[in-house]
This record gives structure tokens, C-alpha cells and sequence, in this order.
């Protein structure tokens, strides 16, 4: 049976091994001077001592500050309650109290004679000084890096959490976007299905053909299934197949036109069953008959718009909605390109205009 380990290794977070970076560096520089110092020319030997002696009194000082606050900060701190003044407590004071203490023992013992020939003038006021000064610098200047680490991490997880809520809102759309694209094949196939078992009674050798249709259709269609847009000319070859279905079933009752540059054939992008939709909407809501026939027509504009278009042939009775057709088309741009569809109605023509997606 294993033993537990009561003793956990201690962990530096990276603001402490920053902090102990800096405290070496300036320790080190402090030091660098000294060794100058010690292999200059001997041209002022009595200055040059005391330069020395003032030197390395500061690097001992200053170590023994930086000592002193990192120690406190990396086992005390820890520990601190969150309450708005501990701080004061857990920290500051306990950095002033520990480094007077020990610079008073210094200040009263034969190492003091190792850093100066001249003897302290006050061991108590001098200590406090040097705490007043030194320990203060030093504790300002590990505020300031703990600081400038604490808002850098902040940025960071600020980042991450940016990208994190942007991929969740991409993931977000996306599902969205297959739910409302999901919800056309069986709205279409329940439209197909229908059409079929009216052309078996009436013309069973027309059903056959509008069967091969159908199925060419659903072809094409699962084939375009996973993708989200899809290139002008793919959508327009799908919704021309489209048409020609519906052109068995309503004969001469049928008529469209195209007229879309070659040039935006391939470099324009659409949402995919986006035009087939526009058109199955509108011969969805209107009459169809021999004697005034729906057309519709599909152009380019220059703007950068595809007009859908048809002529209003209202019914005597109008089909329940559905609620998919237009809205869903309008909730899929929203999503995939931050556009609108537009819709005009003047009572003689209705038009709907679906932005062209550049990549």
C-alpha cells in the first residue's frame, strides 16, 4: 500500500517566477557594477573603497528586502482572507516588521563591520530608514510587476474567452442553420409526393417522367446537403432542374426566364436551396392556369443582388402558412451572411431579392 504524501511540492505560479526573475536581474546588476568597480585602474584607492563598501551595501539590502517580500508573498500570501484591508496585514506589514527586525539585529552585530568601518549612528532610527526606503522601493516595485502580469493575464483570458464565446456562437449558428435547412426536405418531398399521385390518376406516363425528375432532384439536393452556401451556378442549375418538374406537372401554366451574367456564375455564392425556395414559394401562393400563366424571372443586379420575381396570381382560396417559406430563408441569411433577404409586394408583382455572398 502506498504511503500519502503529506509533503505537496510547492508550486511557483508565473507572476512569483517573474518576480524571482527581476529580483536576480536587479541583484545581478547591482553586482555587475561591484565586479567594475573591483577591475577599474586603482587610481583613487579611498574612493573607490567607499563605492565598494556602498555597493555592496546596497546589493545586501536590497537582496535581503527582495528575500524577505518574495518569501512573504509566496508562503503567507497564499493564506490571506478575502477581506479589503489584508493586504495590509498578510503583506506590507509583516515585510516591515521582519526586515526591521532583522536590519536592528544587523545594526547590532560584527557583520555590520564587514559593509562599513563607521558604526551606526542610531540602531533604531537607521534600521527604520533603510525599511522607510529600501523595503518601500522594493514593494512598489513588485506591485507594479504583479500588476502589469495581472492585467496581461487578464487580456489573455479576456482573448480566450472572446474566441470561446465566438467559437460557441459559431457552433450555435451552425446548428441553427442545419435545423432550418433540415426543415425543407420534408415540406418540399410532402409537396412532390402529392404532385405525383395527382399525375398517376390523370397522365400516368407524365408521372412516370416527373418521377425521374424527382428523383434526379433529391439527388442533386442530398448531394448539396452538407454545405451552407454553394456557388450561383450550382443553385441555379438545382432550381432550373426544379422548374422543370414543376413545368410537367403545370405544363404551358409555367413559364420563367434567366438572365444572369457568366461572369457571376461561379465567383457569386448563395445559400444552398435558397433560390429553389423563392420559387417554390411563389408557385406555392399563386394560380396557375393556361389562359395566365406565373412567370417568373431570375436576374442579376449590378448592386450585387439576385432578383427572384413572378407576377400575382392570387388564389380564390389562399393555402395555410406554414410557417417555414420566407421566414426561414430570411433567419438562414441572418445567420450565414449577416443579411437580410428583401421582399417587395405592389399588388401586381412580388420580388424577392437575395444578396450575393463574395468570398
Amino acid at each position: 500500500m502506498q504511503k500519502p504524501n503529506f509533503i505537496q511540492p510547492m508550486r511557483l505560479t508565473l507572476q512569483n517566477k517573474q518576480l524571482i526573475k527581476v529580483a536576480g536581474g536587479i541583484n545581478g546588476f547591482f553586482f555587475l557594477l561591484c565586479l567594475i568597480f573591483l577591475l577599474s585602474p586603482d587610481s583613487h584607492p579611498g574612493v573607490r573603497t567607499d563605492i565598494e563598501r556602498n555597493v555592496l551595501k546596497l546589493i545586501f539590502t536590497n537582496s535581503i528586502c527582495w528575500i524577505i517580500d518574495l518569501s512573504l508573498l509566496i508562503f503567507l500570501l497564499p493564506l490571506m482572507p478575502k477581506w479589503k484591508t489584508a493586504r495590509w496585514f498578510f503583506f506590507y506589514l509583516p515585510s516591515f516588521l521582519v526586515t526591521l527586525t532583522l536590519t536592528v539585529i544587523i545594526a547590532h552585530s560584527r557583520f555590520l563591520l564587514l559593509l562599513s568601518d563607521d558604526p551606526i549612528g542610531s540602531p533604531i532610527s537607521g534600521p527604520l530608514t533603510f525599511v522607510i526606503g529600501i523595503d518601500a522601493l522594493t514593494l512598489v516595485a513588485i506591485e507594479l510587476i504583479l500588476s502589469r502580469s495581472a492585467q496581461a493575464n487578464f487580456r489573455i483570458e479576456y482573448a480566450n474567452m472572446q474566441a470561446e464565446n465566438a467559437h460557441l456562437s459559431m457552433k450555435s449558428l451552425e446548428a441553427q442553420h442545419e435545423k432550418l435547412k433540415n426543415q425543407l426536405h420534408p415540406h418540399f418531398l410532402f409537396n412532390s409526393l402529392s404532385a405525383l399521385k395527382s399525375l398517376i390518376r390523370k397522365d400516368p406516363q407524365l408521372a412516370e417522367s416527373y418521377l425521374m425528375k424527382l428523383s434526379g432532384f433529391l439527388r442533386f439536393s442530398m448531394s448539396h446537403n452538407e454545405q451552407n452556401v454553394v456557388p450561383l451556378e450550382e443553385e441555379l442549375k438545382f432550381s432550373i432542374h426544379f422548374l422543370e418538374m414543376q413545368q410537367i406537372r403545370f405544363r404551358g401554366a409555367l413559364a420563367y426566364t434567366v438572365d444572369v451574367p457568366e461572369q457571376e456564375l461561379a465567383s457569386a455564392l448563395l445559400p444552398v436551396f435558397s433560390l429553389q425556395l423563392t420559387l417554390e414559394n411563389a408557385i406555392k401562393h399563386n394560380r396557375l392556369t393556361q389562359d395566365r400563366p406565373l412567370c417568373i424571372s431570375m436576374r442579376y443586379i449590378e448592386s450585387g443582388w439576385l432578383l427572384v420575381e413572378n407576377n400575382i396570381q392570387q388564389k380564390m382560396t389562399a393555402d395555410p402558412a406554414s410557417g417555414i417559406g420566407l421566414k426561414n430563408l430570411s433567419d438562414r441569411y441572418k445567420l450565414l451572411a449577416q443579411e437580410d433577404i428583401v421582399i417587395e409586394n405592389d399588388t401586381r408583382h412580388f420580388r424577392v431579392y437575395l444578396k450575393i455572398i463574395r468570398p
